[in-house]
């Protein structure tokens, strides 16, 4: 999903302490929750993959084109993933 992402618009960076809104990245671009401890949407299910996806139409570094193209980008780079699992 990153990759597909990043040829769309920027992953945001770490902070100096190696986080990105105060959770350290497991790699780049991500971070993870409890998802389901926390009540958040994407831990509704017993799905195998879940996510959510953050792209902010207020960013000085993205156009709100840009973010409804990276929300797409994620579906398909999801998509994507799904499609090499078989």
């Amino acid at each position: 999903m990153i990759e597909s992402v990043e040829k769309v618009t920027h992953i945001a960076l770490p902070d100096e302490s190696g986080k990105l809104i105060g959770s350290p990245m497991t790699q780049h671009g991500v971070i993870n929750y409890a998802l389901k401890d926390l009540g958040l949407c994407a831990g509704f299910t017993s799905a195998l993959y879940t996510t959510t996806t953050e792209v902010y139409p207020d960013s000085a570094n993205a156009t709100p084109e840009e973010c409804i193209l990276a929300q797409v980008a994620a579906i398909t780079g999801a998509l994507d993933f799904l499609r090499k699992q078989k």
